[in-house]
């Protein structure tokens, strides 16, 4: 409790507005004077309270303690003075309606302005009034005003910065369709190019990213148990067109050891694929041959009987392992590190790097405007995901090969950060939802508390809660291999599920993990 007090109301020394970083010429903040005081040599400073910090700032003029002022920051002379604009009259305390009133009419702001500046006030943010009336224009284009104050009051909680760009990436996050879906819609706008290398590049580009074959870890795994050692078969002939090579007996006995236990990453280690993409394109070449033909009959049939995965799970897992940096969700981490290390970027490909390249080509106006709305989504994912001190809360969404089709599936992580930044594996939530061809929409909450896991289930199909009994022990196995211990599975109403991934980041800001299991 007293570190979560600490958080909200610093006890440290105040610090000096000048060294703090957070406010600069041109940028105004609101806030109550507690204490003013004479400095040598004359003038006055002031101890002001933003939000919920404390600065000390040099003033201009007298100011009386206990009541609240709208500071505007001037430079004269090398130094930053607070010129104090009164918000409040005689009374000491002003309800925060009737200050952010007179903020708006102190700087001659429209009423489409308010939630800005009513979320600004709460997190004692800095703005200028120039951001003010940009952040106001584009949330009065939204039409959804609670639900565009709720991504205000994020933006300005995290300190990021209070421009319209930020807030379309966070609205579009926050609100835009699934990726999947709006892939489709890009694909299906640049139908109309089909000509055009850029557009043919593009989506051929973005089908290599997104859609390996599901299949492909286990017919690769079931090809290696297949073959026999000291003959040339069908099995080797198969491994040879995909650029493996048979496994030693000890390393074949792991594997098969591995794939029982579901050890995913241990297979994906034993099985060693030296160039990912390389794979993926010879097995898109051998599935082709054997559509058409090409294959023998002994290796078709092989082929046909490896191709049958009724369990992807080994490639979901790779799948999940890889998409995030497919999506270029961590594009501007690996350059922040390239630059600090003086290192050279890896030019890996990714769909936010080609989402660049298409808007700078010439394809035409819906193309454009598709890849740029998805470029917001995929940017926003990028704010959220980043981290700026003890708490996380982490939304990743990405258009998954579940069934037939691509579907969504999005995951919500809250928990606490070690020292060092590093996820506290003991304690977290992870809310996950995902779209499935027969069930529909489906939400999964797991809660972690000292390494006990709870995991509620919600849809209202009535076979669930016997599905979930049965598979109850498989899944306390799978967690005890990692240290886990499951206390329960519950399946409940579709109706009483907590918000969707993509809300949880905005309506817990300033929450932490509910240990209630």
């Amino acid at each position: 409790m007293v570190e979560r007090m600490e958080r909200i109301v610093p006890v440290t020394a105040a610090r000096d507005a000048a060294s703090s970083g957070r406010f600069r010429p041109g940028q105004a903040v609101v806030g109550r004077v507690e204490k003013v005081e004479e400095m040598e040599g004359g003038g006055r400073t002031a101890l002001v309270r933003a939000g919920g910090h404390i600065v000390r700032a040099r003033l201009e003029a007298p100011l009386a303690a206990g009541r609240m002022y709208l500071f505007e920051m001037k430079e004269n002379g090398g130094n930053v003075y607070w010129k104090a604009i009164p918000l409040s009259g005689r009374e000491p305390a002003v309800p925060y309606e009737d200050a952010i009133r007179r903020w708006q009419q102190a700087w001659k702001l429209p009423e489409a302005a308010l939630p800005v500046l009513r979320q600004a006030l709460k997190a004692g943010a800095a703005l200028t009034k120039e951001e003010a009336a940009e952040l106001a224009a584009t949330v009065r284009k939204t039409g959804q005003p609670a639900e565009a104050e709720e991504v205000l009051a994020y933006l300005f909680h995290r300190r990021l910065p209070p421009s319209s760009a930020m807030f379309r990436a966070l609205w579009a996050a926050r609100t835009g369709e699934p990726l999947a879906s709006q892939l489709g819609r890009l694909k299906a706008a640049l139908a109309a190019h089909s000509l055009s290398p850029m557009a043919s590049a593009f989506t051929q580009a973005a089908d290599r990213l997104l859609s390996p074959p599901l299949f492909a870890y286990e017919a690769a795994v079931r090809l290696l148990l297949a073959t026999e050692e000291g003959t040339k078969g069908p099995a080797h002939a198969l491994l040879s067109r995909l650029g493996l090579v048979p496994l030693p007996a000890e390393r074949m006995a792991s594997l098969q050891k591995a794939l029982l236990q579901r050890q995913f990453a241990e297979v994906g280690k034993l099985l060693s694929l030296p160039d990912e993409e390389a794979f993926f394109a010879r097995f898109v070449a051998v599935d082709a041959a054997y559509k058409s033909g090409a294959l023998s009959e002994a290796e078709a049939k092989l082929w046909m009987s490896v191709r049958a995965a009724g369990d992807p799970a080994l490639s979901l897992f790779h799948w999940l392992r890889r998409i995030v940096g497919r999506l270029g969700l961590e594009d501007e981490a690996m350059l922040a590190g390239a630059v600090k290390t003086g290192g050279s970027l890896p030019m890996v490909s990714s769909l936010r790097r080609l989402l660049l390249h298409l808007l700078s080509g010439a394809e035409g106006k819906e193309a454009k405007a598709a890849a740029a709305v998805l470029l917001d989504r995929l940017d926003g994912m990028v704010v959220i995901a980043g981290s700026d001190g003890p708490l996380g809360h982490v939304w990743l969404s990405f258009p998954c090969p579940l069934g037939g089709q691509n579907r969504d599936f999005s995951v919500y992580w809250q928990g606490r950060r070690k020292d060092g930044g590093v996820f506290d594996p003991d304690y977290s939530r992870i809310v996950c939802s995902v779209t499935l061809e027969e069930l529909g929409e489906m939400l999964v909450d797991m809660r972690v508390q000292r390494r006990i896991v709870h995991i509620s289930v919600f849809h209202d199909d009535p076979r669930l809660p016997e599905l979930a009994h049965r598979f109850a022990p498989l899944v306390k196995e799978r967690l005890q291999a990692h240290g886990y211990l499951l206390s329960g599975i519950d399946v409940k109403a579709a109706g009483a599920g907590p918000p969707a991934p993509s809300v949880l980041p905005f309506a817990a800001r300033d929450c932490e993990v509910d240990w209630r299991i």
